[in-house]
């Protein structure tokens, strides 16, 4: 059987023309993590986190503020000046004070100088731009894993249907020599059907699996970010078709605090404590320093408002202390504390998950890896019987019915081995996902 050495991948959308570009697997892998949308997305997430650490900090630097107004005093208010103030017998005086105009010219700069819960807030800038980097690498790694496993579907998909159509063929040519037997008095109908009924049989394997290719094609562009109408080629194809590239002896171990869902899980325990904290810490009263420096203008005419300035200038302290919110803060706080309380259970919990599928893929893992060999032996087996029934069937010496037989052995032997090779490469991956080596066997490449 000759050795697939590339896959041209076509679909129905395929513009006539187009250039086709060669990916290997790693090269497939680096275009999707430069390519696939998401992968915008979770840096402008890492990049807001950066400038939403620089929010945080400024709720402790100075604020400067400037303001300025202009009040167009319609009717000026009236105060009476009680009778006899100015001695007995005067009568009472109403008297307006100031003037139809005056301007308002005010800098302020406010410095917290105490804010418990601020500062406690500020811990949460560096956990903050920490777990939106972990998103991104998390990211990166189940780009790494959906290609990788669209990219063996693909291998191993355009395999099974290579082997199909050269099932066909020597199906096609079984039908001819019994179609020229029947011709010829020494062969029954009824072998043309039972050779037709496998040509239909191989016919409805092979729509099937052109449908699966064609779905794996489409899911591996889409990874890579790369247009559905894009044509493409795998140049790396004989590289893990190989039965003797797979018989290396891998060693894989579990640790759940190397791999970037613990990381993720443990920032977030980080960043609930600071909540939590944050929330008792409000309690606490703030104090700040303030400075005011302003200039009032007045006048009866618009621009005497602003022709005679007199400036004032104020430096003193604010102090705040909210005592009782109506059980607001205590409130806050417990569901801050029992959000952290969760979070630390739930590591525990993704802890026994992330071994639960780490066990199972490394079971699969192996079976797998043990039983490519067999299946392959077995493959060439079915072959050397094939070979031996359908020369025995030309002379003669054994019957269409057992070359059929024989024939169906080797199509299930085939099928056997090249599913054996998907199921050994989707369990690797798997117990890399598990065990937070996919980065690592993306560099290995």
């Amino acid at each position: 059987m000759k050795p697939v050495l590339s896959i041209l991948l076509l679909t129905a959308l395929a513009v006539t023309g187009r250039a086709q570009e060669q990916f290997s697997l790693k090269e497939s892998i680096a275009y999707g993590l430069q390519h696939n949308r998401t992968v915008s997305i979770y840096k402008n997430n890492r990049l807001q986190a950066v400038q939403k650490a620089r929010q945080a900090a400024s709720t402790y630097l100075p604020n400067v503020n400037i303001s300025a107004g202009l009040d167009d005093n319609l009717k000026l208010p009236v105060t009476i000046i009680p009778a006899g103030t100015f001695g007995p017998g005067t009568p009472e005086q109403r008297v307006s004070f100031g003037t139809k105009f005056n301007s308002t010219h005010v800098a302020q700069l406010d410095q917290p100088i105490f804010d418990k819960a601020a500062l406690t807030g500020l811990k949460a800038r560096q956990p903050n731009i920490d777990y939106a980097t972990l998103t991104e690498t998390q990211n990166n790694e189940n780009l790494v894993y959906n290609i990788a496993v669209a990219y063996f579907r693909i291998i191993v998909a355009q395999k099974q249907l290579d082997l199909l159509l050269d099932n066909k063929t020597r199906m096609e040519k079984n039908l001819g020599i019994a179609q020229l037997r029947a011709q010829q008095g020494v062969a029954k109908k009824i072998d043309i059907k039972q050779v037709q009924v496998n040509i239909n049989n191989i016919e409805s394997q092979l729509s099937v699996t052109r449908n699966s290719l064609e779905l794996a094609i489409n899911t591996l562009k889409f990874n890579m970010g790369l247009a559905i109408d894009e044509n493409i080629q795998l140049n790396d194809t004989a590289r893990w078709l190989s039965p003797e590239d797979k018989a290396k002896k891998t060693d894989f171990s579990f640790d759940y605090k190397r791999t970037t869902d613990y990381a993720l899980d443990q920032t977030q325990i980080t960043l609930l404590d600071i909540n939590s904290k944050n929330s008792k810490d409000s309690r606490y009263p703030t104090l700040g320093l303030y400075a005011r420096y302003g200039a009032n203008g007045f006048g009866n005419k618009l621009g005497d408002a602003y022709e005679r300035l007199f400036d004032f200038g104020t430096v003193g302290l604010k102090f705040q202390w909210n005592i009782f919110a109506g059980f607001r803060k205590d409130a806050n706080y417990k569901i801050a504390n029992y959000d952290f309380e969760n979070a630390k259970t739930n590591l525990l919990l993704k802890e026994d998950q992330q071994r639960l599928t780490f066990q199972n893929a490394g079971l699969s893992y192996f079976r797998a890896e043990n039983t490519i060999t067999n299946n392959k032996e077995n493959m060439d087996l079915a072959k050397e019987v094939y070979d031996n029934v359908s020369l025995q069937n030309r002379e003669g010496l054994a019957s269409l019915t057992d070359l059929l037989n024989a024939e169906n052995s080797y199509q299930q032997a085939q099928s056997n081995y090249v599913q054996s090779l998907l199921d050994y490469y989707i369990a690797e991956i798997e117990l890399r996902r598990a065990n937070g080596t996919l980065i690592e066997f993306y560099n290995n490449l």
